[in-house]
């Protein structure tokens, strides 16, 4: 993965695997979110039960420790959503066979050889299609940074 990183292609392929999987990532995080409010209900309780200042000390320790937690699986969430709105209006500008590509590719995982039979092209097509794609959403990525 680091050697996608060394180029303008790989970093839009990751970019790309990013989009494509937000959705899950930030079910994933909600998931989070709900164990931690599960655990800070148990300490809530154990705060009835024990009114030791030791207890309370550590319980108090683990408040601001499960607040910090949540604030940052917040913000992660937000930058999740805030980086795929980002991507999705870039993929807007595309045609609809580039953002079936798109789709197919990078959302749903296929192979060339699986995107050339839904979009009745051949396999090299297939990869030139990928090239026009990334170095149009690269050009558009580099418009918005200019």
């Amino acid at each position: 993965m680091k050697g996608k990183l060394d180029s303008d292609k790989g970093r839009m392929k990751v970019r790309l695997l990013d989009w494509g999987c937000a959705m899950e990532r930030c079910v994933w995080k909600q998931e989070e979110m709900k164990k931690l409010m599960k655990l800070r209900e148990e300490q809530k309780n154990l705060i009835k039960e024990n009114d030791s200042a030791a207890v309370g000390k550590i319980l108090e320790e683990i408040e601001r420790r499960y607040e910090g937690e949540m604030e940052k699986l917040q913000a992660e969430l937000v930058g999740l959503l805030e980086k795929k709105a980002e991507t999705d209006e870039m993929l807007k500008a595309l045609t609809e066979d580039e953002r079936e590509f798109v789709e197919l590719r990078f959302e749903k995982g296929y192979g060339f050889d699986y995107i050339g039979l839904q979009l009745h092209m051949s396999r090299a097509t297939v990869f030139r299609l990928q090239d026009r794609t990334l170095e149009k959403l690269m050009q558009m990525e580099k418009d918005e940074t200019t």
